[in-house]
């Protein structure tokens, strides 16, 4: 389960933050995360909430997790489309020349501190 490692990341970055800006309570981390991304969002806010519980900083700590979803450019045609994986065919033009635009995020957005 990568999910609690990424969890200890994630509460080492925020915490790094908090002190750089003289902060006392971390209130919510919002995180980005694409379908794409291989992380199980459930078991990543269960290992959060697990082991925020370690560090008075982060001890009420809210996980906001916002799901990104595929979103492909066909290079022939210039349309975009939500797809399911990397490999897709336009659905406008049957083209295989496509970009992922979105969808592979893992991110830390933003913090809330007091």
């Amino acid at each position: 389960m990568h999910e609690l490692s990424i969890a200890l990341e994630i509460l080492d970055i925020v915490g790094k933050e908090a002190a750089r800006h003289g902060a006392a309570v971390v209130r919510q981390v919002n995180l980005r995360v694409g379908d794409l991304s291989g992380v199980e969002t459930e078991s990543l806010a269960f290992s959060f909430d697990a082991v925020k519980s370690e560090k008075d900083l982060t001890r009420e700590t809210v996980l906001a997790i916002e799901r990104v979803p595929v979103k492909i450019r066909c290079a022939p045609c210039d349309g975009e489309f939500t797809g399911s994986g990397h490999m897709v065919i336009c659905p406008i033009c049957e083209g295989f020349d496509t970009e992922l635009l979105q969808g592979d995020e893992l991110e830390i957005e933003d913090i809330e501190i007091d």
